[in-house]
């Protein structure tokens, strides 16, 4: 559980570099990655794993306004949470 909660905080890294409407800029991929990989209790592999899910599942301006949400300490909207929770959950074993 620790750990996905450190990957629940390196998150709301990733949509600071902008990007386009539904690809992942490969420099927010990668800050996502470090960013969350400097989290106690996780991994590289599991970051990653975070990440590819993400982008599976949902588009990166989605993400942009869930991460925008999260940083004015506030609740994504609860698609985007579920999504967010699922890949943190998905990836906490990788």
């Amino acid at each position: 559980m620790r750990s996905a909660v450190a990957l629940s905080c390196a998150v709301v890294g990733l949509a600071a570099c902008g990007g386009s409407e539904d690809a992942y800029p490969q420099e927010s991929i990668d800050a996502f990655v470090r960013e969350c990989n400097e989290q106690p209790n996780t991994s590289e592999r599991q970051c990653a794993c975070v990440v590819e899910r993400l982008q599976e599942t949902m588009p990166y301006d989605e993400f942009a306004r869930a991460d925008k949400a999260l940083k004015e300490n506030q609740q994504p909207d609860a698609a985007s949470l579920e999504k967010l929770r699922a890949a943190i959950t998905a990836c906490a074993t990788a």
